[in-house]
């Protein structure tokens, strides 16, 4: 490098010397005497003498060999500072997680199943537990403004009495027994979905009749899937997993699936009186993220936006008591329903634990007008019932609870929930909170 810098401070002094150009050559072939100068610089220098005069080919050089000995620090220790920030913030969010794992596994093996500030039910009524103490296995609830001690025994444990699973996105649902949470939710659920002739996903908002398309799955044997409705003969579709792929869009997602082929397409448009209706596949190697805000390590499949939508069997029958009128738990589309504890104690949730399976509230989950949709009859009835839409704004807006964007036309019903491990669930597990949101 000082050897080019030389030379170009030779060049710049052509005027002033009379023999500069003999210097010059003698410099220059030394240079290409060198083998690694001659890489570094000679060729570079036959390349510009090419197009320019020699002095000015030996300035040029010397002026962008200069730029460089001042820029190669400057970007390497860019890079390097680059990455030990990353470095830094990886190891500080895995110590955290670290440090999260630790506080949630000492909150499991508490013996209590509801921590302070979750809301209970007790014989005097609904309250806020204050505190627990383990050697009396009494809990202190603040119901109405008064702390009253009640034991363990008398308040009654939250438990899992209904699964669902919804095969095709916006059909009809399959009760279960027991089911397994995978990573994009339980198994099969919202695999399937039906797409119109711009591919863009088709929901009960569009064809409320889409309600009574009921799909029959063996979900210890899911090669196929039978289709069947009102009128229609049933048809066994088998699952293609290889085939034509269609990019399709969910809402702002773009997915890729495997279409289900012609047959099914036929069944799907006849029964939904669209030609142009499609039934495909969730392609297993697709990776789909829930909203990284909420959630971003965890993915899904065709659901609206999250894995796993829990509810309460209790928040439904106070909608019922507002509504003067009997609903079915499936207008919500929820995938684990449980009972046992207040109309809308999942609210309050963060983290809890079913079974085995530890769960995370990442966001409430706001409704649109599919509740609307009688699942048995494959019609919206609010226009000629009582308005399921106007009992959650009277109550359940997100303004009064100050939900996401506080939008006083936004209701909600039930929380979006990930599983940070894999494995069983079944009707009967117990449900144990561990801790609770806070302000």
């Amino acid at each position: 490098m000082r050897v080019i810098l030389a030379v170009a401070g030779l060049a710049a002094a052509q005027a002033s010397t009379p023999d500069y150009s003999s210097q010059l050559h003698a410099w220059l072939e030394a240079l290409n005497d060198h083998p690694v100068l001659n890489i570094v610089f000679g060729r570079p220098l036959a390349f510009l003498a090419s197009l320019l005069p020699i002095e000015y080919a030996v300035l040029v050089l010397g002026t962008l060999t200069l730029t460089v000995t001042f820029l190669v620090p400057y970007i390497v220790n860019s890079i390097i500072a680059r990455t030990l920030s990353n470095e830094n913030t990886k190891t500080r969010e895995a110590l955290e997680q670290a440090i999260q794992t630790a506080r949630l596994n000492a909150e499991s093996r508490r013996p209590n199943l509801y921590p302070a500030k979750c809301p209970v039910v007790t014989p005097k009524g609904v309250g806020k537990v204050q505190s627990y103490n383990a050697d009396r296995a009494m809990y202190s609830v603040d119901v109405q403004g008064k702390v009253v001690n009640v034991t363990a025994a008398q308040i009654p444990s939250t438990r899992v009495v209904d699964l669902f699973i919804y095969p095709i996105k916006s059909c009809g649902s399959i009760r279960l027994k027991t089911a397994d949470i995978l990573k994009r939710g339980l198994a099969y659920d919202r695999q399937w979905l039906i797409v119109d002739g711009k591919n863009d996903f088709v929901t009960q908002r569009k064809q409320p009749k889409m309600a009574l398309l009921q799909p029959v799955l063996d979900v210890n044997k899911p090669e196929s899937i039978t289709l069947t409705g009102p009128g229609m003969e049933p048809l066994v579709v088998p699952v293609t997993t290889r085939g034509i792929e269609r990019n399709v869009r969910v809402w702002k997602d773009r997915i890729d699936s495997i279409d289900q082929g012609d047959a099914a397409a036929a069944w799907i448009a006849k029964f939904l009186d669209n030609p142009t209706y499609r039934l495909v596949y969730f392609k297993e190697s697709f990776r789909r993220q829930c909203e990284i805000e909420f959630a971003p390590d965890h993915e899904t499949g065709f659901a609206d936006g999250f894995p796993i939508l829990i509810v309460a069997k209790e928040s439904l029958e106070a909608i019922q008591s507002e509504l003067k009128r009997p609903i079915s738990i499936e207008r919500f589309r929820p995938n684990i329903v449980v009972s046992g504890c207040p109309a809308w104690a999942d609210d309050t949730w963060r983290d809890f634990e079913i079974g085995s399976l530890r769960f995370r509230n990442v966001k409430p989950c706001s409704r649109c007008a599919i509740p609307s949709v009688d699942p048995k009859k494959g019609v919206k009835d609010d226009d000629s019932l009582s308005n399921i839409q106007d009992v959650l704004k009277s109550s359940r807006n997100g303004e009064d609870l100050g939900f996401l964007d506080k939008k006083a036309d936004e209701v909600f019903f039930g929380s979006n929930v990930v599983c940070d491990k894999l494995g069983p669930i079944a009707v009967g597990d117990t449900v144990k909170v561990l801790t609770v949101m806070t302000a």
